[in-house]
């Protein structure tokens, strides 16, 4: 069955627009000023899903700043803002969820409601989008693990793919939880020296699993012969960024990454 979440984030969109908020937004304005900046919902929409590289600092700033206001105020306006401009991100999560254990409702319901708690633990600092999709996508990808467990009580979880008609279920929730971990690991590269450009061409093409060709089409999009050559120098910038994430994986532990994010 296909999923209704996408229609319902855009219905959340379209609320958040909407003249009943109208009180909430201004008492909201008047306290961030990243938030003042904006006239109405409509413009903090347009600037959240503008994707252009120069804007990535502004759009961390609103980020913070109506987080700040829905831990604050509670006003429904600022979560149905935030699960709006996220949308592309959780209708991806959403699409990657297979379950033998949670109907398809509940899957929606579940990624909504794992983002909504991210909202509310995430820590307001740098890289707040990446941090508050892996926050989402933790909360998720281990409810759905406990609830497989419960389900086959004294059965190994990396077992489950044999006794599951859909056998690539389990094989994609172990995926993400190792992405989850190479979020980690990149999170520590950043803190040693790892380049925020090394950084970016590696969330993208490993953790979105972007082609590469894409990521640079997007980035230079009209010049064939500065395509070419942007191609090859994000190629080896990964490649480098790539050696120094095996490097610290063979003498940094999983525990040791999970401190303080």
């Amino acid at each position: 069955m296909k999923s209704a979440l996408r229609n319902d984030l855009e219905r959340l969109r379209r609320d958040a627009l909407s003249e009943r908020h109208r009180h909430a937004f201004e008492a909201g304005r008047a306290k961030q000023p990243a938030i003042a900046a904006h006239a109405d919902a409509a413009s903090v929409l347009a600037m959240l899903d503008d994707e252009a590289e120069g804007t990535y600092a502004s759009r961390e700033a609103l980020t913070e700043a109506i987080i700040r206001e829905h831990r604050a105020s509670r006003a429904a306006v600022w979560a149905s803002l935030l699960l709006g401009a996220f949308k592309p991100m959780l209708v991806r999560l959403r699409g990657r969820l297979v379950s033998d254990t949670v109907p398809g409702d509940e899957l929606d319901q579940l990624v909504v409601t794992a983002f909504l708690a991210a909202l509310t633990d995430v820590p307001l600092m740098d890289r707040l989008p990446m941090r508050l999709r892996q926050r989402t996508e933790r909360q998720v990808f281990a409810f759905l693990r406990k609830e497989r467990e419960q389900r086959h009580p004294g059965i190994d979880v990396e077992e489950l793919e044999d006794l599951d008609p859909d056998s690539m279920a389990p094989r994609r929730a172990r995926t993400d939880e190792e992405l989850y971990d190479l979020a980690l690991l990149i999170q520590r590269a950043v803190q040693e020296g790892l380049s925020t450009s090394g950084l970016d061409v590696v969330e993208a093409t490993v953790l979105r699993r972007e082609l590469l060709r894409a990521y640079v089409e997007r980035l230079e999009p009209d010049d064939d012969v500065a395509r070419e050559r942007l191609y090859q120098r994000l190629k080896r910038q990964r490649s480098r960024a790539m050696q120094r994430l095996k490097s610290l994986l063979t003498t940094t532990s999983p525990i040791q990454l999970s401190i303080g994010f």
